[in-house]
């Protein structure tokens, strides 16, 4: 499910796999993973179908498309 959140992203939060700026916030059941562009589309058919909710503002994942 693709949900909008209230929460922003800050330059505090960053990509779990490499530190970027994250872009991308993926909640799911066990927690939060933050991603960054690149990250959260090479990662998006395993992540998205796994995901309560993406928060992804800046259409990085191109979910609407």
């Amino acid at each position: 499910m693709i949900t909008t959140e209230t929460r922003e992203l800050t330059l505090q939060d960053r990509c779990d796999l490499c530190g970027a700026a994250a872009k991308i916030i993926a909640t799911l059941l066990n927690g939060e993973l933050l991603f960054c562009g690149h990250h959260g589309r090479q990662h998006k058919d395993v992540l998205v179908p796994k995901a309560i909710r993406v928060y992804d503002p800046e259409g990085e994942l191109n979910l609407y498309t």
